[in-house]
């Protein structure tokens, strides 16, 4: 593991991006409703932005019960990692799980901009908002859940270090609980 891409805990890459998304949403939208005078809330326009919502609420929904079980799954299948001392605090980790935070943030403020002054539906980038921080949240109170429940900690490559086709192929990685407490405190 000496030359593999830095592992990160899925719980704080899960925090800290769902919580860059957010607040940057959160300033796109500020932006957005002190900029545009119409908001296109009524007649044909309200209707299609209500009905993006309801379609990416649906879509969200399929998600999580496709991808639910499928998670789980991968969370049995982790790789315990023999020596924890790898996955100390350091540099790489806490520079990968920055980047992740801003391409997330970047992301979201771009779909959220695009879609009101591109696509002129402004309501799509809060769903498109409420979606993704849903969505995350799912994946954080999961991972959390399935840690105490077993007792360990989850881990998996950097998204922004290996890229998101090498990140969807590589295993979790699990260390315990109990032993990563130890070494911190110690």
């Amino acid at each position: 593991m000496a030359d593999a891409p830095p592992l990160v805990r899925i719980v704080a890459a899960e925090l800290g991006e769902g919580l860059a998304g957010i607040m940057v949403g959160i300033a796109a939208d500020v932006l957005i409703f002190s900029t545009l005078d119409d908001l296109r809330l009524s007649g044909t326009a309200g209707r299609v932005q209500i009905g993006g919502i309801v379609v990416l609420a649906l879509l969200w929904a399929v998600n999580l019960l496709v991808y639910r079980p499928r998670q789980l799954r991968a969370f049995s299948s982790a790789v315990a990692v023999e020596d924890a001392s790898v996955l100390e605090p350091n540099e790489e980790r806490t520079r990968q799980l920055r980047r992740g935070c801003v391409r997330v943030a970047a992301f979201v403020f771009l779909v959220t901009l695009g879609g009101a002054y591109i696509a002129h539906l402004p309501l799509l980038g809060l769903g498109f908002q409420l979606i993704l921080g849903l969505g995350l949240l799912h994946t954080w109170w999961t991972a959390i859940w399935w840690e105490r429940r077993h007792g360990v900690h989850l881990w998996k490559p950097a998204l922004s270090a290996v890229g998101r086709e090498n990140w969807r192929g590589s295993p979790y990685y699990v260390t315990s609980a109990r032993a990563r407490s130890v070494t911190n405190n110690g």
